[in-house]
């Protein structure tokens, strides 16, 4: 057998294994399929969940939950931060972007596992968004309408469902 011939036998194992073999994506889409069945958006959900590599790449539903908090988490940091510089640069509405900082920096507290055995960390995940209402409460009650602060609510809930979603489906 020539040196061609072992060639294009390599490639076509090579081809057939590709082609037989479910990639780790779609294994990823799977069980973010499977967690977000119960969200409230399951479009939303699964399009969250899949837009993040290390949520594709994880192995189990428990460590897709993990993931998925660990990025709400770092959501609720950025939009504490981001409404800190509100606070700053806004004085005529500076305590409601204060209150709403500190709401978002006390959301990170609850987006955990630690309730999973239990059966209480779905609960305390929604304490989170518990803390994200009272900051649009804030904002409401000192009539503050900024599109961008809009913005950022709205994408934190997004990566919030997704992540309670993960939750919920590990405590069912």
């Amino acid at each position: 057998m020539d040196s061609r011939n072992r060639i294009v036998i390599f490639a076509a194992i090579v081809l057939y294994l590709f082609l037989h073999f479910p990639s780790q994506t779609e294994a990823g889409v799977e069980l973010a399929s499977k967690v977000c069945k119960n969200s409230q958006n399951f479009e939303s959900c699964v399009q969250t969940l899949t837009s993040y590599p290390q949520i594709v790449a994880a192995p189990d539903e428990k460590a897709i939950a993990e993931k998925a908090l660990e990025i709400a988490r770092k959501e609720s940091g950025d939009s504490s931060e981001f409404f800190a510089g509100l606070a700053q640069s806004n004085p005529s509405s500076k305590t409601a972007f204060e209150q709403c900082a500190a709401h978002f920096k006390e959301a990170v507290l609850f987006l955990n596992l630690k309730g999973l055995q239990g059966g209480t960390a779905s609960l305390d995940v929604h304490y989170a968004l518990d803390e994200v209402d009272q900051c649009q409460d804030a904002l409401s009650s000192g009539n503050v309408l900024i599109d961008s602060a809009t913005s950022v609510i709205q994408k934190w809930k997004t990566v919030y469902d997704a992540a309670a979603a993960t939750v919920s489906a590990l405590e069912h």
